[in-house]
């Protein structure tokens, strides 16, 4: 029998069988399946089985349920496969084990709010939404990551994601670098801007000290800072603020991932750095077994050829 899992939230863990073809999921005692989180509404979410499939609706909740990259319209039916995750409120639910391995690691990284010890496991809702965003980048990131797209189109997906959830950023770019010789060999950006047709979006001595170095470099206020020449380099190019993270995998170097604000200081929180650095690492995966595929599909084609 098919259950649903509890991936994040105050009910992380649990699983409820779906014993009857129509189950109501909410906050209130009297639902079949009863989440106590205070972010889920009284009566949340209907599941109905028909012939082998799912289908849920949203009963004109509060916070809303967010579903394959995107809230649901309230009373609208719409089918679920088995190990798609499903947000309520600010919890993440699951039909079937299928989507446990995949989006638990992200989930585990990030830094939710909390309020007091006296209420721990329960979230804290912020005017807004702040984590709540971060559970949509989580949700959208891990469906990217496993569509199995070409690279390029991987990655410009991921920064349309990113955008939306860092509103003051006007600028992100993953700059991609042989592993062997650490120059650039590609680099997808993005502005915030339409049409910005700017040679270069992202400033090259940030990105190249990252590199070097292999650790993040984090300005929240370039005005600030004094006597620093990356800092100097960042005023002249009106840049007010900047976070650039190295992307490494198997120990290796794979790139970076970098953002910026050009007229806003302090775009940037300890938050966003904790979350980003999980999605680097993450990302960095993908660009590897992206190489490793193309280094295989080339040797196979090698080979052919030679036969």
């Amino acid at each position: 029998m098919t259950k649903l899992y509890v991936l994040n939230g105050p009910e992380i863990g649990r699983s409820f069988e779906l014993a009857d073809n129509r189950v109501y999921v909410g906050r209130a005692s009297d639902n079949d399946i009863q989440i106590v989180d205070r972010t889920v509404s009284r009566k949340h979410l209907r599941i109905e089985r028909r012939g082998g499939r799912y289908f849920i609706t949203d009963l004109g909740s509060r916070n809303g349920t967010f579903f394959s990259g995107s809230y649901i319209a309230p009373g609208l039916e719409l089918e679920v496969k088995e190990g798609v995750p499903i947000v309520i409120g600010m919890s993440v639910v699951c039909l079937g084990k299928g989507c446990i391995d995949q989006i638990m690691p992200f989930l585990n990284s990030i830094e939710m709010t909390r309020q007091s010890e006296e209420e721990s496991g329960i979230f804290e809702v912020h005017r807004d939404r702040t984590n709540q965003r971060k559970l949509e980048l989580v949700y959208k990131v891990s469906n990217t990551l496993s569509e199995n797209l070409p690279l390029n189109e991987t990655l410009e997906k991921t920064l349309s994601h990113i955008f939306q959830l860092l509103g003051r950023i006007d600028r992100g770019a993953f700059i991609l670098v042989d592993p062997e010789t650490e120059r650039i060999a590609d680099v997808v950006s993005s502005s915030y801007k339409p049409g910005d047709e700017s040679p270069m979006l992202y400033c090259a001595d940030v990105v190249r000290k990252v590199i070097e170095d292999r650790r993040p470099i984090v300005i929240s206020n370039v005005k600030v800072v004094e006597e620093d020449e990356l800092a100097d380099t960042l005023k002249i190019l009106r840049i007010e603020s900047v976070m650039c993270l190295p992307l490494i995998s198997s120990s290796q170097i794979m790139g970076a991932m970098y953002f910026d604000s050009l007229g806003r200081t302090y775009g940037f929180s300890a938050e966003d750095v904790s979350l980003f650095v999980d999605v680097g690492q993450r990302i960095a995966a993908t660009i590897e077994n992206a190489r490793l595929s193309w280094n295989s599909t080339m040797i196979s084609d090698k080979v052919s050829s030679a036969s």
